[in-house]
């Protein structure tokens, strides 16, 4: 008899567990991000490259092109293109 109380209270808690961890994890909101955040991070530990080259391919994410930005006293000489003639003519500078 005390065997059968038991195995249905294994059972029992065990639904509970699998039930609030399941919300926890589905859930948005403060009330989960503890426990999906832990769970998020076994990929960290368990294969660490793996984790640097997820990271990497996020940070190509926000790369921008890195571009000089024109001053107001550089002059550049004006290239002038003939497609006609398959010409390109560029000034000399003074």
């Amino acid at each position: 008899m005390i065997l059968v109380v038991v195995i249905a209270a294994t059972v029992v808690v065990c639904g509970l567990v699998f039930w609030a961890g399941t919300k926890m994890l589905t859930t948005p909101g403060s009330r989960g991000s503890g426990a999906s955040d832990a769970l998020g991070n076994f990929i960290d530990v368990f294969d660490p490259a793996r984790a640097r080259a997820d990271l990497d391919l996020k940070s190509h994410k926000n790369m921008g092109e890195v571009l000089p930005s024109p001053d107001d006293d550089d002059d550049h000489p004006v290239w002038k293109v003939d497609l006609h003639r398959n010409q390109v003519k560029i000034p000399r500078h003074r």
